[in-house]
């Protein structure tokens, strides 16, 4: 079966000046549906920029990204407008709720972004809070909510238009350990009909819940797992040697050199006239040894 998502060879990169900084350096991986994908790592390994680019928030320097057969990193604006809106449910670290609005209103919001009539709108928003287990909590305010019950009407918002993928920004980060489980329980629940992919600094929630985990370091893959078939998990570590073809190496040589061709001038002006003196110097004591 194909994959539902494929991140071919992504890199992302930013220059600042001579220097450029990899936020993710060739990332591969290929995701089903009906899988849990749990991205974990520390601060600065990436995982953020893989969901945002996944979730058509930002683009990639390089490398494809197939969604459902099309290669997202070629949408124009308009197109990734569309993507976002129809495709993508997005639940971040710290709920980002309209404060002055209900949480049904909350939840009405993406409906409202796709001209969806406010009869159906509403019947659509309710039954997303009845999965989340608030409809008893409709009328309430995010700030009359705790951050359990705000993390669930974030969630119901992302499920509310029926996309095909629910992306997750730590979404336990801000909780305690108690609700940490009850929101992992509801999006492991959310999975078994939706493809599901979230990064979390959280090792011990992600081997409970999750079907797969990937594991990232200074923007690159270094640990997959499979899927796991009842309590057993085949872990693939991807420890292969990285070694740069030789035509590669020169060229990236050669473009180091273009970029700082007054130091390299400079070098090579200090090289020959050190030579030069060696030679001299040679020269002259063969000279005296003869004489």
């Amino acid at each position: 079966m194909d994959a539902f998502i494929e991140l071919k060879n992504v890199v992302k990169s930013y220059t600042m000046g001579d220097v450029t900084i990899y936020a993710n350096n060739g990332v591969n991986f290929k995701v089903n549906k009906g899988e849990f994908t749990v991205i974990v790592g520390a601060s600065g390994a990436g995982k953020t920029t893989i969901l945002n680019m996944l979730g058509g928030m930002d683009t990639p320097t390089s490398g494809t990204i197939v969604v459902d057969g099309h290669n997202i990193a070629t949408y124009d604006d308009k197109q990734l407008t569309d993507y976002r809106r129809d495709d993508i449910g997005f639940v971040f670290q710290f709920y980002n709720l309209v404060q002055n609005l209900t949480a049904l209103e909350n939840v009405e919001l993406p409906l409202k972004l796709a001209n969806v009539d406010y009869k159906k709108r509403k019947e659509l928003a309710l039954l997303s809070l009845k999965k989340v287990n608030l409809e008893n909590y409709i009328y309430k305010k995010p700030n009359e909510l705790s951050g359990g019950e705000r993390q669930r009407v974030a969630i119901a918002r992302a499920i509310v238009n029926n996309p095909k993928i629910i992306t997750l920004d730590e979404p336990t980060g801000a909780l305690d350990s108690k609700t940490s489980i009850e929101i992992m329980e509801l999006i492991k629940e959310i999975s078994k009909d939706k493809l599901v992919i979230m990064v979390t600094h959280n090792k011990e929630l992600s081997k409970k819940y999750a079907s797969r985990i990937i594991e990232l370091k200074d923007g690159k893959i270094i640990k997959d797992t499979n899927n796991y078939n009842s309590n057993e998990k085949e872990e693939i570590l991807l420890n292969k040697k990285t070694k740069m073809k030789f035509m590669d190496a020169l060229k990236l040589s050669l473009s180091n050199i273009k970029t700082k061709k007054g130091r390299t001038i400079l070098t090579s002006l200090a090289s020959s006239i050190g030579i030069i003196g060696i030679a001299l110097v040679l020269s002259l004591s063969n000279g005296f040894n003869k004489q």
